[in-house]
């Protein structure tokens, strides 16, 4: 049998099988994907016992359906001549675009931290696979002009988007996989993950020392030694006393003047707690999932007195109680963030059911989805806020829920890789272990969200020379004045699955020419950033500013750049563009300024929308939230009253207009 049912306008999904319909994926069953994105139940197209499908959209994508029920599936697809394709998430890190290559999607440690089953033309069409087994896509590379996706295990599940192009293709992913999550205001700073040697009094004093440097910095993160017991995968876990200390008759979710995570907050930073996790996540998600189909208690449709003396070997889990219930009182202590480290999510358990009835095989994609699930939930439910959760582990969906950095890899040339592929597939808030290097200084402060791995290292700015500590305050201060423009970038990501951080083959999408340059991305609508090499390309469409110096320079050149300490490397601004910076701050915790600054690239009329919010619930899913629209017509700048608004909104700000000249000098209006 197949089925091509509408989900959505120009989405279908085509499913195929033989003998029973085959149980739905779990992608699906615990909604990481959503199968109704219009809100309506799917509509029929065509079903009956053809092994092929088609899709009309201003193009015809022909589908060949090869096995059927749960044991494994094949799809072929030709492609048309000179036809791009990009995706696959952090399945490798080798190029953008994939022609030639042979992918398979399983999730494996360091080696493959996030592949997701996403697929997109130039053309403007994308597939979806919606299975959790590991599969294969051979792009072309056995059969020229195919595309097959093969897997001996699973369902023959796909769902396809008819776009125009790249960018519409995403937009209509999102529907289904879900769009960028908005991370607290804090997470779009600096976030400093401290070396496993810090106590409590060391954290504060770190606290302060960055503040008396002058270095911005907003999250302070603490590696596994803040537990009692290291590594500790248990839901037992204690504070180290000895490290960090709490009055032992205070509660045990105590949070006041005695508490050393107090006074952190008052200087105005967040705090994030390391985990490991080999819980199993799925009795939760079987029993949500049993409530949603049943409307009833899951126990009373699976208890059974004759059973009373089962045995589970799991001495980890314990049944009938969340992962995220034994956190709830660290985050009343006043943890605000979590990194959930790769850790035993990435490792396989060939011998482990999970939820007593799914063999690790079908699982272990899915598992750091479900893990980055059910801590964003969990969070949100207990506090009403925003979770800044990150990991790396990704599959569709992930997205969501999360953050994510490039797992224990460095920041090398193929992380930035790593992040392009992750942003053909939708997913903005990405980053990396930013490290003492100056390429590394650059790079890391110009991703979407910023990460520095302390660990067992003491790569500390102040530690490291006055040179490189220059470099890094300056890189600081920057992120901490762009964020108006960051958080407004971040909000387009949420709107339209359109990424913070865009390969110029995302941008530039209607040719192929920038598919080989991996050393320059766009943060954003206005800013072209290069990492690790200062040899530039211009790109020919566009015209260009030196950020640093405001110079112009004409685009289709391609040149070497040589950086003016203290900066590091190369950034853009492109002619026609605004962006909107702030004064810097030690934190932007709570940092409101009076004034913004409006920098104005003339070349064309421009836009740009200044997005506010609370900064930390999710009341801007329910349109709490203020926009307030900036123009460049014929030469004028103009400022709309703000639009919107959302509870305790303050005034409106002040704004001063610089106007950059070609020449580098600005008027100031």
């Amino acid at each position: 049998m197949t089925e091509i049912t509408r989900l959505d306008e120009n989405i279908y999904r085509i499913r195929h099988w033989t003998g029973r319909e085959p149980r739905e994926s779990l992608l699906s069953r615990y909604g990481i994907i959503n199968l109704k994105p219009g809100g309506k139940e799917p509509e029929p197209v065509s079903s009956g016992d053809s092994a092929s499908a088609v899709i009309e959209h201003g193009y015809e994508l022909c589908f060949s359906l090869g096995a059927g029920g749960d044991g494994g599936f094949d799809i072929r697809l030709p492609l048309e001549c000179g036809e791009r394709l990009y995706g696959l998430g952090d399945e490798s890190r080798d190029c953008i675009e994939k022609h030639g290559r042979i992918a398979v999607i399983k999730q494996e440690n360091v080696r493959s931290y996030g592949p997701i089953p996403y697929l997109m033309s130039s053309r403007g069409w994308a597939v979806l696979v919606n299975c959790t087994y590991a599969h294969t896509f051979d792009i072309a590379a056995s059969e020229p002009d195919l595309l097959r996706i093969y897997s001996d295990k699973g369902a023959l599940d796909i769902i396809v988007f008819c776009g125009d192009d790249l960018q519409s293709a995403l937009y209509l992913a999102g529907k289904v996989t879900g769009r960028p999550v908005m991370l607290p205001k804090g997470a779009y700073g600096l976030t400093f993950v401290l070396n496993e040697q810090t106590t409590a009094r060391t954290l504060l004093d770190d606290a302060l020392r960055f503040k008396d440097r002058g270095i911005p910095c907003d999250v302070l993160g603490l590696e596994p030694s803040w537990m009692s017991k290291h590594y500790d995968a248990s839901t037992e876990k204690k504070w180290n006393s000895d490290r960090f200390y709490i009055p032992y008759w205070m509660p045990e979710n105590y949070y006041g003047s005695w508490s050393f995570i107090w006074n952190l907050h008052k200087m105005g930073y967040y705090l994030s707690l390391w985990l490991c996790c080999s819980y199993d996540l799925f009795w939760k998600e079987e029993d949500d999932a049993l409530k949603d189909e049943t409307g009833s208690d899951p126990d009373a449709a699976t208890a059974d007195p004759h059973l009373a003396q089962w045995y589970r070997m799991d001495k980890v889990t314990k049944p009938g109680e969340a992962w995220f219930d034994h956190l709830k009182k660290f985050v009343d202590n006043g943890a605000e963030a979590f990194k959930l480290d790769g850790s035993d999510q990435m490792i396989p358990f060939p011998d482990r059911l999970w939820a007593g009835r799914y063999r690790d095989d079908e699982i272990r994609n899915l598992y750091p989805a479900v893990y980055a699930k059910q801590m964003k939930e969990g969070f949100e439910a207990h506090t009403g806020r925003r979770a800044m959760i990150y990991t790396c582990g990704v599959y569709p969906g992930t997205q969501k829920y999360a953050a994510t950095w490039a797992g224990d890899t460095g920041s090398g040339e193929k992380v930035l890789l790593s992040l392009m592929n992750h942003a053909m597939c939708g997913h903005s808030n990405t980053s990396f272990d930013m490290g003492m290097e100056k390429s590394s200084i650059h790079f890391g402060f110009l991703a979407p969200w910023s990460q520095h791995l302390g660990w067992d290292n003491w790569l500390y700015p102040w530690y490291c020379g006055d040179e490189l500590e220059e470099c890094y305050r300056f890189y600081a201060n920057l992120r901490s004045s762009l964020f108006p423009y960051l958080y407004s970038m971040a909000h387009k990501a949420n709107v339209t699955s359109l990424p913070v951080l865009r390969p110029l083959s995302l941008v530039y999408q209607h040719t192929g020419r920038y598919d080989g340059v991996f050393n320059e991305y766009m943060l954003g609508d206005a800013l072209l950033a290069a990492a690790h090499s200062c040899h530039i390309i211009l790109p020919e469409e566009d015209e260009w500013y030196d950020f640093f110096t405001g110079i112009k320079h004409k685009g289709d050149r391609e040149f070497d750049y040589t950086p003016q300490h203290p900066q590091c490397g190369a950034l853009f601004v492109r002619a026609g563009s605004i962006v909107v910076t702030q004064g810097p701050a030690p934190n932007l915790r709570d940092y409101r300024p009076e004034k913004l600054h409006i920098h104005v690239y003339p070349e064309k009329d421009a836009e740009f929308e200044l997005y506010e919010d609370d900064y930390s619930t999710y009341g801007y899913e329910k349109g709490e939230f203020a926009v307030t629209r900036i123009s460049l017509n014929d030469g004028e700048v103009s400022v709309s009253p703000r639009e919107g608004g959302f509870p305790g909104m303050p005034k409106e700000f002040d704004y001063e207009i610089i106007l950059h000249n070609e020449d580098g000098t600005t008027v100031i209006k």
